[in-house]
Parts: C-alpha cells; sequence; structure tokens
C-alpha cells in the first residue's frame, strides 16, 4: 500500500492547485527553512483525519485555508486529495474546508463520510492508529526523553495493545461500577425488607378491614342490579301502553290534518284568484301609460324629421359653394408651378457662375499663401542672422572682459603660499581630537551592541517559552475537553464557540476553580452534574436541546439561572474544632455571574478530612452533605457513596493544570513583553550612539578632504599661472575669428533686404471679390424667391386640401340625415301599430276583471264552512296528546333514574343481564345489610389501607431485586474474566512483539554504529500495565549505558535505529520523516540514507530534508519554494542543481 498522490488547493501557503505524484519507494521533499514542506506534512495529517490544532500548528480550522499573498486572493476553501493504491485496488480520500466559519467535509470515493467512517477505511488500507508514522522534527529528540512508561505507551499504540488496555480499562471500569451496584443493591433490599416487617401489624387489622368492604361491596353491586333490573322492566310496560295511545292519537290527528290540508288549499285558491286581479289590473294601468308614451314619441319623431330635412337642403348648398372655390384654387396651384421652374432654372444658372468664381478665388488665395510662407521664411532667416550678430557681438565682449580680468589677475595677484600651510596645520589639531573622541564612542558602541544581541537572544527565548506555554495549554484544554467531558456537553460548547449555536452554556466545572486539593472531594459530591450545562433561561436550555435532537448527538442536562434556588452552609450548627476543612463555597474561586447556579448545586457542601469525622458529623445530626478529601460522600438523605477509581478526581484536576498553564502562559507573555521593551530601548540607545559614532567618522572625513583641497589649491596655484598666460593668446585668437564671422553675417542681411523690397507678382484682388459677392448676393435673391414661390403654392395646396375635407364632411353628414329621415318614419309607424295593440289589450283586462269578482265570492263561503270542521278535529287531538304526554313524562322519570344507576354504578359493577340475578334476593334487606356493614367499619376506626399496596410494592420489589442481583453477580464475574483474559492476551502479544523489536533494533543498532549492541529492557510495576520499558546501549568499544546518557549524534542513530526497528515489526505501510538526518554528520548520514532506501523497498517513505546525501537516495524529489511572500509552490528539482 502506498499513496500515489497527494493533490492540494488553497491549503495553508499553498495557493491555487498543486499535484504532488509521489513513489511507491522513496520519496524527498526539498526546499529552505519557512518555504512550506511540513505543511505537505500537516496536510497528510489533516486529510487523514487528525484535526488536533497542536499537531497542525493552527488555533482553529480556518486557518488551514490559504491567507493570500501579492498575487492570489484569499482562498475560500481549503482541499486536500489523497490517492490510496495497492496493487489493482484505488481509493480516494478527499476533505475540505471552507470559510469563514471553518467547516469540514469529507469524501471517500466521491461518498461524502464522517470521521469514524473514515476510520474504517483507514483500517482496511491499514493506516489505522500509530500504523501511519510521522516522525516529526522533534520526535526523535523525544524517543530519547521519554519516560519508560510513555516509551510502552508508544510501542502499544503501534502495535496496537492499546486496544487491550482501552478494553481492560473500560471492563474495569464497568466492574468498579457493577460492584458499587451490588452493594447498593444489598443495602436496599435489607432497607426494603426491614421495612415490611415494621408494618406488619397494620397490614394484618387493614386486610380485616379489606375482607369487610369487599361484602359490603358485593351487596351494593347486587342492589344495583336488582334497581336497574326493575326499572327496565318498568320502562317495557310504560312502553306497550304508549303505543296503543299513540295509534289512538294517530286516527284523529289524521283527521286533523285532512281538513286542514282543505282549507289551505281553499285559501292558496283565493289568494291566486286575488293576485290574479291585481295582476290584470296593473296591466290596465301600464298600457294606459305605455300609449300616452307612445303618443309623445310620435310628437318628436315628427320634429326630427322636419329638422333632419331642413339641414339636408343647408348642407346641399354649402357643398355647391365648396365646390366652386375648390376650382379657383386648383387652376391657381398650376399657375404658381409654373413660376417655381422657371425660377428654379435661373437659381441653378447663378450657382453655376458663382461656383466659377470661387473655384478662381481658391486658386488666388493658394498663391497667396505661397508668397506669404515665402516671405515668413525670408522673415526667419533674417531673425536667425540678427541673432547671430548678437551672439557674436557678446562674444566679443565676453572674451574682451576675459583679456582684462587676465591682465589684472596677473598684476594685482599676491602669493597664497603661506597662508594655506598655516590653515593646513590648524586642520591637523582639530582632526586628531575628533580621532580621540571617536575612539571612546566606537568602545560605548560595542557595549550598546552587545547587550542588544544579548536581549534579543534573550526576547526570542521568552517568546518560544510563551509559544510553547501556550502550545501545551490549548492541548491540554482539547484533551480535556475530548477525553473527559460528555459528548453532547462537548459538542454544545464547541458549538457556542464557533457561533453556530444561539446560546452560551458553560458547564459547571468550567465556572469555578479550587485548591486541586478539594478535587477529589468535589468530583466525587458532583458526580454527573460538574458536566450539567448552566444557561440564562428556559428558553435557551430549549435552543439548545433543539441542537442536539436536529445532529442526534444524545442528552444533556441543563440547569437555567432563572430557575436556581441557591443553598447556603448551616452556619448555627457547631462543627468540631479539628477535622474540618470548610464550607465547599468558601474554598471555591466561582464566576460571579453563575453563583446562585453552583450555591444550589453545592451551597451547603461541608469538606471534611476523613470519613471518620463525616460519619461522627452525620451522627450529631448535621443535615447537610458532607464530602471527604478522599472522596467519600454522606448525602442528607442518608446514602453514604466512596472508594476509587483512576478518574477520580481528574476534571477538576485538570481544570486547576489548566489555570496554572495559563498562569504559566501570562507569566512568559509579561517576560516576553518587559524584554521586548528593553530591547526597544537598548536598540534606541545603540542607534543614537551609532549615529554619533557616524558623525565624528562624517566630519574627520570633512577635515581631511578640506587639507586635501588645501594641498590642491597650493599645488594648482603655480598651474595657474601658466594657464593665464596660454589662455590670453587663445582669447586673442578668438576675437579674430569673431570679427570675420561679423562681416559675414552683414553682408548675408544686406542680401535679404533687397528681395524683401521687390514688388509681389500677385494680381489685384479687389475685381475677384467684388464680383464674388455680387454673384452670392444674386443667388441669395433667387433662393428667397424661389422659398416665397414655394410657400405660396404650399399654401394654395392646403386650402386645396381643406375644401376637400370639407366636401367629403358634407356628404358624409349628409348620408347621415337621409338615414336619420328613413328612421324617423319607421318610428312614426311603430307608435301608431302600438296604439292600436294597447286599446285592443285594455278591452280584454276589463272583461277578465269582472269575472274574478264574481269567482271570489263564491270561495269565501266555502272557507268558512271548512274552518268549523279543522276546529272540532283540533279539540280531539290535544285530548290524545295529553294522555300520550302522561306516559311518556312516567317513562322519562324512570329512564332518568335507570341513566343515574348505570352512571353511578356501572363502570364498577358491570351489569350482567336480568336472567342472572336470583329470585329471592329483597332490595329492602341489601339496603339493610349494607347499613350494618358500615357501623361495622365505623368501629374499626382510623386504618393505614395504603400498608396493603406498599406491602404487595415491597414484595416485587424484593422479588425483582432478588433476580437483578444475581445478575450483577453474573455481570462481575465475567467482567473479572475479560479483565484477566485481556492482561493475558496483552501480555503475550506485548513480549512477542517487544522481543521482536529488541532483535531488530539491535541489529539495526550494529549495522549503523558499525558494531555495539542495544536491547529493550522491561521495568517492573505494580502490574503487568505499569511496566516500562527502557533503552540500553553500548556503542562500540564503551560500557552499556542508558540512552540517555550517549552522546547527542549516538542518540540520534540510537533513536532512528529504535523508530525503524518499530515501524519494520508494527509492518507501518508508510514512513513520513522530518528532517530527522538535520543533526547527524556525514558518516552517519550516508548510513542513515542507506538504511531509509532499504526501507523504501518494502514500505512507501517521504522524508523531508535538507541533505545532498538523503537526496541522493531519493527515488522521487520535489522542491518547496516561496514564489513570494506568503505562497508556496511546488517544483521539480535537479539533483545537480541543490547545494
Amino acid at each position: 500500500m502506498y499513496i500515489s498522490r497527494l493533490q492540494l488547493k488553497g491549503f495553508k501557503s499553498f495557493g491555487g492547485s498543486h499535484d504532488l505524484i509521489l513513489s511507491s519507494g522513496f520519496t524527498a521533499i526539498v526546499g529552505p527553512n519557512g518555504s512550506g514542506k511540513s505543511n505537505i506534512l500537516d496536510a497528510l495529517r489533516w486529510s487523514l483525519g487528525d484535526s488536533h490544532a497542536g499537531r497542525l500548528r493552527i488555533s482553529r480550522q480556518s486557518d488551514l485555508l490559504f491567507q493570500g499573498s501579492i498575487s492570489l486572493p484569499s482562498a475560500k476553501e481549503a482541499e486536500v486529495l489523497l490517492q490510496l493504491r495497492e496493487d489493482s485496488r484505488a481509493c480516494t480520500v478527499k476533505r475540505r474546508v471552507t470559510a469563514p466559519d471553518g467547516n469540514t467535509v469529507l469524501f471517500v470515493d466521491n461518498s461524502r463520510k464522517t470521521l469514524i467512517e473514515l476510520d474504517e477505511t483507514k483500517r482496511d488500507w491499514k493506516l489505522e492508529g500509530d500504523r501511519f508514522a510521522f516522525i516529526g522534527q522533534g520526535e526523535v529528540a523525544e524517543v530519547i526523553q521519554q519516560r519508560p512508561l510513555a516509551r510502552r505507551m508508544r510501542l502499544e499504540s503501534l502495535f496496537g495493545i492499546d486496544v487491550y488496555r482501552k478494553r481492560r480499562m473500560d471492563a474495569s471500569d464497568r466492574l468498579v461500577t457493577v460492584k458499587e451496584e451490588y452493594e447498593q443493591l444489598r443495602n436496599v433490599m435489607a432497607e426494603l425488607q426491614a421495612r415490611r416487617e415494621e408494618i406488619g401489624p397494620e397490614v394484618r387489622r387493614a386486610s380485616e378491614l379489606r375482607e369487610i368492604l369487599d361484602k359490603i361491596e358485593e351487596e351494593r353491586k347486587l342492589l344495583y342490579w336488582l334497581r336497574r333490573n326493575r326499572s327496565e322492566l318498568l320502562i317495557v310496560e310504560l312502553d306497550e301502553s304508549l303505543e296503543e295511545y299513540k295509534k289512538e292519537q294517530s286516527v284523529v290527528l289524521g283527521w286533523s290534518e285532512l281538513w286542514k290540508k282543505a282549507l289551505t288549499k281553499l285559501e292558496n285558491d283565493l289568494v291566486l284568484l286575488s293576485r290574479e286581479k291585481q295582476q290584470q289590473t296593473w296591466e290596465l294601468e301600464q298600457s294606459k301609460k305605455s300609449y300616452d308614451g307612445l303618443i309623445k314619441s310620435g310628437y318628436a319623431s315628427a320634429s326630427n324629421l322636419k329638422a333632419s330635412k331642413e339641414r339636408l337642403d343647408q348642407a346641399a348648398e354649402e357643398r355647391r359653394k365648396a365646390k366652386e372655390h375648390m376650382e379657383v384654387l386648383l387652376e391657381e396651384q398650376k399657375k404658381t408651378q409654373e413660376e417655381n421652374k422657371k425660377a428654379r432654372e435661373e437659381l441653378e444658372a447663378g450657382q453655376k457662375a458663382l461656383e466659377k468664381i470661387e473655384k478662381k478665388w481658391q486658386e488666388y488665395n493658394l498663391r497667396l499663401k505661397e508668397e506669404k510662407e515665402q516671405r515668413e521664411a525670408w522673415n526667419n532667416e533674417k531673425g536667425r542672422l540678427e541673432a547671430e550678430l548678437q551672439q557674436i557681438r557678446a562674444k566679443l565682449s565676453f572674451l574682451g572682459k576675459d583679456l582684462l580680468e587676465i591682465r589684472n589677475k596677473k598684476a594685482g595677484a599676491p602669493d597664497p603660499g603661506k597662508d594655506i600651510d598655516a590653515e593646513i596645520k590648524k586642520l591637523g589639531r582639530e582632526r586628531d581630537m575628533l580621532l580621540k573622541e571617536q575612539d571612546e564612542i566606537v568602545s560605548l558602541h560595542g557595549d550598546l551592541y552587545a547587550k542588544v544581541q544579548t536581549l534579543a537572544a534573550e526576547l526570542q527565548r521568552a517568546r518560544r517559552e510563551a509559544s510553547n506555554s501556550r502550545s501545551k495549554l490549548n492541548e491540554v484544554t482539547e484533551a480535556m475537553q475530548a477525553d473527559l467531558y460528555p459528548r453532547p456537553v462537548q459538542y454544545l460548547l464547541s458549538a457556542a464557540r464557533l457561533n453556530r449555536l444561539d446560546a452560551s452554556p458553560h458547564a459547571v466545572v468550567d465556572v469555578f476553580t479550587c485548591d486541586p486539593i478539594y478535587s477529589t472531594a468535589l468530583e466525587a459530591y458532583l458526580g454527573g452534574r460538574q458536566f450539567q450545562l448552566l444557561v440564562e433561561d428556559l428558553e435557551e436550555a430549549g435552543r439548545c436541546i433543539d441542537k442536539l435532537k436536529v445532529n442526534a448527538i444524545g442528552r444533556a442536562t441543563f440547569l437555567p439561572l432563572e430557575r436556581c434556588r441557591p443553598r447556603y452552609p448551616d452556619k448555627q450548627f457547631r462543627l468540631p474544632k479539628e477535622g474540618i476543612t470548610g464550607w465547599a463555597i468558601d474554598l471555591l474561586k466561582v464566576d460571579e455571574h453563575w453563583l446562585p447556579a453552583i450555591q444550589q448545586i453545592m451551597g451547603d457542601l461541608l469538606i471534611v478530612e476523613s470519613y471518620a469525622v463525616g460519619q461522627e458529623l452525620v451522627r450529631s445530626g448535621f443535615k447537610g452533605p458532607v464530602a471527604t478529601l478522599e472522596g467519600d460522600v454522606f448525602q442528607p438523605g442518608g446514602t453514604v457513596s466512596g472508594g476509587r477509581s483512576q478518574k477520580s478526581g481528574k476534571t477538576i484536576e485538570m481544570k486547576a493544570q489548566l489555570v496554572k498553564l495559563e498562569q504559566d502562559a501570562a507569566r512568559f507573555t509579561s517576560t516576553a513583553e518587559h524584554l521586548a521593551k528593553e530591547f526597544k530601548d537598548a536598540e534606541a540607545q545603540e542607534l543614537r550612539v551609532s549615529e554619533q559614532k557616524e558623525d565624528y567618522t562624517r566630519r574627520i572625513r570633512e577635515f581631511d578632504g578640506r587639507i586635501a583641497l588645501l594641498d590642491d589649491e597650493k599645488a594648482s596655484y603655480s598651474k595657474e599661472q601658466k594657464r593665464m598666460e596660454g589662455e590670453r593668446g587663445r582669447i586673442l585668437e578668438a576675437v579674430a575669428e569673431a570679427g570675420r564671422q561679423w562681416n559675414s553675417v552683414l553682408e548675408s542681411l544686406s542680401e535679404l533686404e533687397k528681395k524683401w523690397d521687390s514688388p509681389s507678382k500677385l494680381e489685384d484682388d479687389h475685381l475677384i471679390i467684388e464680383e464674388r459677392e455680387r454673384l452670392r448676393s444674386e443667388a441669395a435673391v433667387m433662393a428667397e424667391r424661389l422659398s416665397s414661390r414655394f410657400a405660396l403654392m404650399e399654401r394654395v395646396s392646403n386650402e386645396i386640401r381643406s375644401e376637400e375635407r370639407k366636401i367629403w364632411s358634407l356628404d358624409e353628414e349628409m348620408s347621415e340625415l337621409d338615414q336619420r329621415c328613413v328612421r324617423e318614419r319607421a318610428g312614426l309607424a311603430r307608435v301608431g301599430k302600438g296604439c292600436l295593440e294597447i286599446f285592443e289589450r285594455r278591452k280584454i283586462l276589463t272583461e277578465e276583471i269582472e269575472k274574478h269578482v264574481s269567482g271570489f265570492s263564491k270561495l269565501e263561503a266555502k272557507r268558512d264552512l271548512i274552518r268549523k270542521k279543522t276546529a272540532s278535529a283540533d279539540l280531539r287531538s290535544r285530548s290524545a296528546l295529553e294522555k300520550v304526554s302522561a306516559f311518556e313524562i312516567k317513562r322519562g322519570e324512570t329512564e332518568r333514574e335507570l341513566e343515574e344507576l348505570i352512571n353511578t354504578w356501572e363502570d364498577q359493577y358491570p351489569y350482567p343481564g336480568g336472567s342472572a340475578l336470583p329470585e329471592d334476593e329483597d332490595i329492602e334487606d341489601l339496603r339493610k345489610n349494607i347499613r350494618d356493614g358500615d357501623r361495622k367499619i365505623k368501629a374499626f376506626g382510623e386504618v393505614d389501607m395504603g400498608v396493603l399496596s406498599e406491602d404487595r410494592n415491597l414484595r416485587d420489589r424484593l422479588a425483582f431485586l432478588g433476580e437483578h442481583l444475581d445478575d450483577v453477580r453474573a455481570s462481575a464475574a465475567e467482567l473479572e474474566k475479560l479483565i484477566a483474559d485481556a492482561d493475558r492476551q496483552a501480555y503475550k502479544v506485548f513480549s512477542d512483539a517487544l522481543q521482536e523489536v529488541d532483535n531488530r533494533f539491535c541489529s539495526l543498532f550494529q549495522r549503523l554504529f558499525g558494531g555495539g549492541e542495544a536491547h529493550l529492557e522491561m521495568i517492573e510495576g505494580e502490574t503487568i500495565w505499569d511496566t516500562g520499558v527502557d533503552v540500553v546501549a553500548r556503542p562500540p568499544g564503551k560500557h552499556p549505558q542508558s540512552i540517555n546518557q550517549l552522546s547527542g549524534g549516538e542518540q540520534s542513530l540510537a533513536a532512528i535505529s529504535l523508530l525503524f526497528a518499530s515501524m519494520e515489526v508494527a509492518g507501518c505501510p508508510l514512513a513520513v520523516l522530518d528532517e530527522v538526518d538535520a543533526a547527524l554528520d556525514e558518516v552517519n548520514l550516508r548510513r542513515f540514507s542507506e538504511l531509509a532506501k532499504e526501507y523504501a523497498k518494502n514500505r512507501q517513505v517521504l522524508a523531508m530534508t535538507h541533505r545532498r546525501v538523503t537526496m541522493e537516495r531519493a527515488d522521487v524529489l520535489y522542491g518547496v519554494t516561496l514564489s513570494e511572500p506568503g505562497l508556496s509552490q511546488v517544483i521539480g528539482v535537479r539533483l545537480e542543481d541543490w547545494a
């Protein structure tokens, strides 16, 4: 099995994507310190499930993300992919973390898995536990410095024996629990048996009373059954009589209903006849209104017809006039078009003439521009010559001044040689004084520089100690939460820290601190309550419980602050003077906010020194809880618990250790800050002195420069005298040359002025301008004339269109008027026809109304007769109804009595039916017997009937506890056998494995040292599990001695021998070595690299190294470098390029 591929995306310092194809043998990774090599190891650890912050060198999961560099932004997620191979089998493991919450996701072969499921995959690929061997930079030294027991624990983990240790510890813990449970069961059974004997007399009296009560109960049951049977029989008799009377009532009701129906029908006929009469009368009135409306409509139609005819004649006259006006406009439009055509021809001729004169004007402008450019060139040349003339004049003036100055210098300059010598001596004396002062400053600067270097070393050491202390603090914190806290509590606390829970719970054990000597007593008293979670209120507890339910993590107990009821020490009780440690609440340092909760849990707890003191306190009447320093607890309820387990007091003790580590970390940090301040002050003082030293150096250099200048000045004086003679001759020659140039420039200016004054060849331009302006004016006049004619033509066209629209509108109106006349004539015809129809209908309605008045009188006489018959039938019906009602009332009373009996007694005494009842029982006799029984019950007086139930429960509980006691006894025997088997099997496996490691360790030791021998020796302990492993080595030519007594190089070789032997025997398929060869010399390095190469034949070896010899043995070589600050890059490396 080997890792064939490692891919990193946005992981730590590796921005972007990086692929490493690894050899199944020996792969080496090289690079300078700080380049990111160790981040590759962190990627391997993390992808295989290791989330320990200390080993990964992070404080939170989001620290694994690439933080950004100059060229790359920060990564939003980090991903590491591993590809495992073994023959034809392959597996891909991918783990991803996202920002900003640090959530991680794990995939195995593209299927999402949990870390527990990943353990199964690792076991399948033989990577579980320490079979995946990481040997870091400090682990070689750790092998040397380990205590024997720690070395044994490491070997156990490597060989898988820690499984047996864990199994044995779990079994031992369960055995302690089982034995405690066995003793509790025996105590409970003894208490239950004592209680049963105590209540025996009361149980016998209650039994006698129970017999009397049971007899009364039977008589009451029979009384209920007899009364119910009698009521049911009476109801049957009443139902038969009621049936006969109902038949008679139905006949009477039948005749009554017939007469009522006849009366109803007759009244309906009368109503219908009345309605028809009213309808006809209403219709007669409506016809009159319709007739009047038609007459009015006829008059309106006639009036509209007359108005439409008049408007039609008027519209015809308007159309005729519009037609005549349009013909006049058409004639005018034709004339205007001819005039426009003529004006357009004149305009085109004027534009052609204008174009000719414009072309002539452009040619004139072109010639004018050429002449202007020529004259500008002449003007520029004239300016240049005049400027040159000025330069020659200035040069002559300058040369004259130089010649005069040389003459004056030569005549009046004194000899400066003597003054220069005096100045040089003076400057030399001042320079010597500065050199003396400089020596003092240099000495002071040396002392300050040494002090700065010393403080820098101390500051670095202090910061390293502070960092180590913080790392150890983080490791202890994580180990405490992972190993001691229940999983639900640990989950909620982690979720709250990561802001993934809308609550802030605190474990009870986290809100107080105490001296370690009280930890056993407090943890024994608290038990599981030390992991209860303190919250503000019930709502916050509810949110936490919902979180546990959603993720199925488990159960937890919460104590809301709003529900706390503090308890206080019983200061009134007189405590003994000796053996009392104190009240727990006084010995603790509690977070003030959570003080009420701690007071509720152990506000009245008293801590004493020994069991005997606690025993005397309880017997003397102390009502509160008592805990001893050894962990014995006396509860107010009477129970006493005690004993010892391996974990007793561990939680609170680790809390105290945590506080100490926090204090150490704070102390180291404070020391580092103090040293940093001293370093800063010393560095500032050294900088000031250094600046003074540089100032003296600068001033001395200035004196040296001034002296050198004076020497040069003295030497150059004589040279200056010679130079001035030569300069005078050169100036005279330059004056003669300037005179010749002056004459030449004057001649050129004279010729240029003659050209300038010559006449221009261009013709007079005013004729062209006048002709051009005349043609432009004529063209503008013609264009304006054409525009006005076009406007006139447009106006005529608009008037023509207006007349056309008017004629069309009149035609439409005349058509509409014709249609309106037709409609009005048709309306007048409809009015005449409607009036005739209304007259005929009114005549018919009058005849029908007269018939309805005659029939209505006959129906009213018949209605009065039927009303008399209906009243007689109603009288007979009421008489029958009264008889039926009387029987129904009696039956209802009987039913209510029966229902009351059933509601009162049926649930207690279910009715068996009348056939099951005795025939010779008398109800009154039963009532008498029940009254006699009640008197006997009163004679008994007060009897506690609850003792019967208590006695029965005690008997059942004793039987159940007896069976449970047998089960517990059997469980204890099984656990003892399991512990013995685990001890025996673990001892055999460890002894065999240790013998193999010892043989291989000795062989490798001899190979690396060229002789000698080394062995692993077991150190006896109290049990086989406390046995340690020591290393004894004898290098060639030396006596056997402990590995700690060897030299540094010998220790490293011996540790490497032990590590490689352990990996070989344990069958580790993969070994990762992080600079383990750093401390080896060249000879031992070559031996180590040969050994690593040999081991790589049977397992994959991945080594981080700086050593060339190790690189030469690698099958594959990768380099890691910082391409820019904060960005690591994986590159291919040629061995010949690596020095």
